[in-house]
């Protein structure tokens, strides 16, 4: 190979390591977007059809006739306020940021474009790539860390947004009716 050969080769070299990184964390915003965030918004969806389903329709059957309605319009209020809290928690930039960091630091490119790959197969459980993603250090406690903070901001003593707030206070205002109402009837 020639010396002016060498010298190019030589400076292509610097350029290549530095677009790798960029390269892998591209990749980890898209395993970010299509393995992990897709499963924890799926995760979200089977609470929230459960909560609705469940225990959300459980307090309405239990409440005395005349106040279902407005049991019933209380609780749907207070769950899509819940979910809309928890779908901007998981969609919080910095959380995703954070991921998309970690997945790259933890992961080469040539990994998450396996991840990727499997991720397109139709036949691959989707649960289990995202576990084993998720199995490399430091994501589950990120993961971990931003579920806690989701969960802690719906908390009815302290909410976190005002909807939030208005739908805890709804909720309230229906079960203090429906008891009143029960105490009349009796």
């Amino acid at each position: 190979m020639s010396a002016p050969a060498l010298l190019v080769l030589a400076g292509l070299l610097p350029a290549m390591a530095q677009a790798a990184p960029a390269d892998t964390l591209g990749l980890a915003r898209q395993v970010n977007a299509q393995i992990v965030h897709r499963h924890v918004q799926e995760e979200i969806q089977a609470i929230t059809e459960a909560m609705n389903g469940g225990a959300g329709q459980s307090l309405v059957k239990d409440s005395p006739a005349g106040c279902q309605a407005q049991m019933g319009e209380a609780v749907t209020t207070l769950y899509a306020a819940m979910a809309e809290q928890v779908r901007s928690g998981i969609e919080e930039p910095a959380y995703l940021a954070a991921m998309d960091k970690q997945l790259a630091a933890v992961y080469s490119a040539e990994q998450l474009e396996a991840f990727l790959a499997q991720s397109a197969d139709a036949d691959i459980d989707a649960s289990g790539l995202y576990r084993e993603v998720m199995s490399g250090p430091g994501l589950q406690e990120i993961d971990d860390a931003q579920k806690q903070k989701v969960f802690a901001a719906m908390d009815e003593s302290a909410p976190s947004t005002p909807a939030l707030a208005a739908a805890f206070q709804a909720a309230q205002a229906a079960k203090d009716a429906c008891q009143r109402l029960q105490i009349d009837a009796s």
